[in-house]
C-alpha cells in the first residue's frame, strides 16, 4: 500500500479505538454501564443510550474486516508484480506496527470471565503482522538463485516448527479436560492455534531476512 493509504488506515484505526473508549465512557457515565458491566444478554432490550456503544463496536468490526480484505488484496497484487519483475514486493516496514493489534487478544482474559466471550483470543493471530517489518527490509531485492534457496529454506523450517508446535499442543490438549474444564481446553486450543498461525506468518519473513543478511555478511568477509 502507498504511504497515503497506510496513513488513512492507521488514522481509521485510531478513530475506531477512540470511538470505543468514548462510548465506554458514555455508557459508564450516562447509561449505568450497560454493555460494559456484566449483564444478562438473554433478556437484553434495546435502549437508545446503547447506540454509541453498539455503533463503535460495529464500526471497529467493519474496520478489522476491511483491513484484512485490503491486506489480502495488496498481497495478491504484490505477488503478481514480483513474479513479473523478479523483484521482491515493496512493503513499508511500518506495516509491522499492525502486529500490535495482537495485544487485543489479551482482552479475552477480561471478556471471558465477564461475558463468556472467547472471540478476542483470535486477535493473537495479528502478532504475525510483525513479519511485515522484516519483509519491508527486503523490499526491492533481486530474487537470484541464492535468495530463492533462502526463501525455500525459511519456508521449510517454518513448516517444521509450526507443525511440531501444533502436534505437541494437540497431543497435550486431547488428553482430557484442562484444569478440569472443557471450556478452558477450548480457550487454550484457540490461543495456541492463533499464536501458531501468527508464528507461521512472522517466522518465514524473519528467517529469510536473517539468512539473507548472514549470507551478505559472509560474502563481505571473504
Amino acid at each position: 500500500m502507498k504511504k497515503n493509504q497506510v496513513k488513512i488506515w492507521v488514522g481509521c484505526g485510531i478513530f475506531c479505538i477512540a470511538a470505543v473508549l468514548l462510548s465506554v465512557w458514555h455508557a459508564v457515565t450516562f447509561n449505568d454501564s450497560r454493555l460494559v458491566a456484566p449483564m444478562d444478554f438473554g433478556s437484553y432490550s434495546f435502549n437508545v443510550k446503547d447506540l454509541p456503544m453498539l455503533l463503535s463496536i460495529s464500526l471497529t468490526c467493519v474496520y478489522v474486516l476491511a483491513l484484512l480484505i485490503q491486506l489480502f488484496i495488496s498481497i495478491g497484487k504484490s505477488k503478481r508484480n514480483a513474479a513479473k519483475t523478479n523483484m521482491t514486493r515493496k512493503v513499508n516496514p511500518k506495516l509491522g506496527f499492525l502486529g500490535l493489534l495482537g495485544l487485543l487478544g489479551f482482552a479475552g482474559f477480561w471478556s471471558y470471565p465477564v461475558r463468556g466471550d472467547i472471540t478476542p483470543f483470535v486477535f493473537f493471530l495479528f502478532f504475525g503482522f510483525f513479519g511485515f517489518f522484516y519483509e519491508g527490509k527486503l523490499s526491492g531485492t533481486f530474487m537470484d538463485e541464492r535468495f530463492r534457496e533462502n526463501t525455500a529454506r525459511a519456508q521449510l523450517n517454518t513448516y517444521k516448527i509450526t507443525f511440531s508446535i501444533t502436534l505437541i499442543a494437540l497431543v497435550i490438549l486431547c488428553q482430557g479436560r484442562l484444569f478440569g474444564s472443557l471450556e478452558y481446553t477450548l480457550i487454550a486450543t484457540i490461543i495456541v492455534l492463533s499464536l501458531t498461525l501468527a508464528l507461521g506468518i512472522f517466522l518465514p519473513e524473519y528467517l529469510l531476512y536473517r539468512y539473507d543478511h548472514d549470507g551478505q555478511t559472509e560474502e563481505g568477509g571473504e
